[in-house]
Parts: C-alpha cells; structure tokens; sequence
C-alpha cells in the first residue's frame, strides 16, 4: 500500500519522479502485486524488476515503460495501451492483455505460452517460430500476420482472423478454430489434426501437403483453397463448401464429405478408401484415376462428373445421380447399384459391374 501510494503520488509530479526514486532506490524487490493501477498514466514508468502479479493494469497508459525482469504473472493489462514497452525477460505467465494492441512490441524474445491474448491486434507481426502453445487467441486479428513454424497446439483460435497470414508448417494441432477467418492463408504443410474447425473459412487458401486428419472441418468455407496431396484421413467434412477446390493427389480415406457442395472440385488422383459422400453435390467433380474403393455415394449428385479410370470396385451407388458422367475405364467391379441414374453416362471400357 506505501509503494502504491508513493508511485500515484510520484506520478502526479510527473513521472520523472518516479524514475528517478528508482534510480537512487536501486532496489531489486519492489512489490506491487495486486495493485490497482488501472487507467493510469504511466509512460516511461521504469518498473523493471518489479512484482505485479496480480496487479490491474487495465487501460493503463504503458507507452515506453520499462517493465524488463519484472514480475507480471496474472497481471491484467486487457485493455491497455502498450507501444513500445519493454517486456525483456519478464514473466508474463497468465497474464490478460485482452483487447490490446501488441503490434509496436518486440515479441520474438517474449514467452506467450499459457497467455491470454483474445480480441488482441497483431497484424503483420512476424511471430515465426514462437510457441503459443494453449495460449488464448479467440478474435485475434492476425491478419498477414507471420507464423511460419509457430506452434498453435492446443491453442483457442476460435473467431480469429488469420487472412492472408503466413501459416507454413504452423503446428495446429488439437486447436480451436471454430469460425476463424482464414481466407488466403499459407498453410503449406501444416499440422491441423484434431483440430476443432467448425464454419471456418479456408477459402483460396494453401493447403498443400497440410495433415487434417481426423480434424472437425464440418460447415467449412474451403472454395478455391488448394489442398493438393493434403492428408484427411478421417476427417469430417459434411456441409463443407468446397466449390472449385484442389484435392489432388489427397488422401481422404475414411473422411466423412455428407452433403458437403464439391461442385467443379478436382480429386483426380485422390485416395478415397471407404470415404462418405452421403447427399453430397459433386456435379462436375474431376474424380479422374481416383482410388474409390468401398466408398459410399449414396444419393450422391455426380452429374457430369469425370471418373476416367477410377477405382469404384465395392463402392455403393445407391441412389447416386451418375447421369451424363465419364466413367470410361473405371473399375466398377462389384459396385452396389440400387436406384441409380446412368442416363447418358459413359461406361467405354469400364470393367462392368455385377448387380448386387
């Protein structure tokens, strides 16, 4: 409470006054955990070394300040204004900087593990390489943000933007991603496996050689996005909108496409073992040289669509809507048919089916 006191009333001098106190102080112990200071005005305050665990420092003014070494576990500085402070070598385990605008700071040396950071601005700052690990990032905005090689594992990114962000091999896995914004990223071999990403918007990103397996992708904007030799294995992917996307050469074995809209989608050499595709809109689809095997179409629009020398053997057509498509050369060994629609379908070459 004395130290409390001593800083506001120093301050109000200006504060110079306290800076200097400090400097004639030279004390390494100075505690003001729990403090209220919210909402002062604190520019160029040297509080270095300094314990706020704990302390309220929302919409505090903290341009410049000097908070080098100190302690700010749990502190809350949601809120405040922070250009270019000094955070070297503090602990910043647990703290709420909620609302704050991060992008004056020098943040490669700064630990944002375990922090919460929802609702922060970092657009274009380049966090290559940092961990946020758990961390909070829920409405973040990231926009072309550098992230090439963080690592987002287990972290809340849920409502955040990340269009246009740098995203190659960014570790994704087990994170939130619940209506994130990520049109245009660069997600170039990444790791979203497991991760939660219910209506979040892919569209025109890249996704080449990215591993999605058994990620929740279910009601995704994926139109235009380039996924070319991606992993989805087990994957749930119904409702998702992937008009005009690239699949090709991508393994989608045992991902669940239910009434997903694939329309004009290009899976030509994907792998599609036992891959669901319930009710869903493929007309159009390039499924050329695809492997289909036990698959299941069933009631499935594939008008028009392209499956030149594709494996079908065993996959189940029941109901499925194959009017006007090429299945020249496919292989339709043992194929359930029941209700389909062949009209005007190509079947040159095919290896031909026995009713089941």
């Amino acid at each position: 409470m004395i130290l409390i006191k001593i800083l506001k009333s120093l301050i109000e001098d200006g504060n110079d006054h306290w800076n200097a106190w400090r400097e004639k102080d030279q004390s390494n112990t100075l505690d003001l955990q729990e403090a209220d200071l919210s909402g002062m005005n604190l520019i160029g305050v040297n509080l270095s070394k300094v314990n706020l665990s704990k302390a309220d420092l929302s919409k505090a003014n903290l341009s410049k300040a000097d908070l080098s070494k100190s302690n700010l576990s749990k502190a809350n500085l949601s809120g405040a204004i922070l250009h270019q402070v000094n955070f070297n070598q503090a602990n910043l385990q647990n703290v709420n900087f909620t609302d704050t605008d991060l992008r004056s700071l020098e943040l490669k040396s700064i630990n944002l593990e375990d922090v919460n950071l929802s609702g922060t601005d970092l657009r274009g700052v380049n966090l290559s390489g940092k961990s946020f690990k758990n961390t909070n990032l829920s409405g973040a905005n990231l926009t072309g943000t550098n992230l090439q090689n963080t690592d987002f594992s287990g972290a809340n990114l849920s409502n955040a933007n990340l269009s246009g962000a740098k995203m190659s091999r960014a570790k994704l896995r087990g994170a939130l991603l619940t209506r994130a914004n990520l049109w245009g990223a660069s997600l170039d071999f990444a790791d979203i496996s497991m991760a939660g990403c219910l209506m979040a918007n892919f569209s025109e990103a890249i996704l080449n050689n990215a591993i999605l397996n058994k990620a929740n992708l279910g009601s995704v904007i994926l139109s235009g996005a380039q996924l070319v030799g991606a992993e989805l294995c087990d994957t749930v992917m119904n409702d998702a909108s992937l008009i005009m996307s690239n699949l090709t050469k991508a393994n989608l074995s045992g991902a669940d496409f239910s009434r997903a809209y694939l329309y004009r989608a290009i899976l030509s050499q994907s792998t599609c073992i036992k891959t669901k595709f319930h009710h869903a809109d493929m007309q159009e689809v390039d499924l050329s040289m695809a492997i289909l095997k036990k698959a299941n179409f069933t009631v499935a629009n594939l008008q028009n669509a392209y499956l030149g020398s594709a494996d079908l053997s065993e996959a189940n057509l029941i109901g499925t809507n194959l009017e006007n498509a090429d299945l020249a050369n496919a292989n339709l060994t043992d194929v359930v048919i029941e209700s389909t629609i062949l009209t005007g379908a190509n079947l040159q070459g095919a290896i031909r089916f026995s009713q089941k």
